[in-house]
């Protein structure tokens, strides 16, 4: 059993929900998740490309492959996504507080 903080935001329209995880006990994983409706029309893949491209940036944030920079300069303890049939998760985890607010 894990004491912790959570706070759960859904956003109205787009139903996007971002979750927060901070436990009591300092030397326990913070977590930050942000999961996005992701219905895909067929079982093509669609969502699951979507997932990295996504993390390939874009014209307006130029970065390519966030998720390996972030691993080079964070002290996270897990760091991925993950593509569910009609979803699709970022997660972050973290010991550190100020590397977890940053990430």
């Amino acid at each position: 059993e894990i004491q912790a903080d959570m706070v759960m935001y859904r956003h109205v329209i787009t139903k996007t929900e971002v979750l927060t995880l901070i436990p009591k006990d300092t030397t326990q994983d913070s977590l930050f998740a942000a999961s996005f409706r992701t219905i895909p029309p067929n079982d093509s893949g669609v969502a699951h490309m979507l997932e990295h491209s996504v993390l390939d940036g874009s014209e307006k944030f130029p970065t390519k492959d966030p998720f390996n920079e972030m691993l080079r300069g964070s002290l996270n303890t897990f760091l991925n996504a993950f593509t569910f049939d009609d979803r699709t998760v970022y997660t972050v985890a973290s010991r550190n507080a100020q590397d977890f607010s940053n990430l």
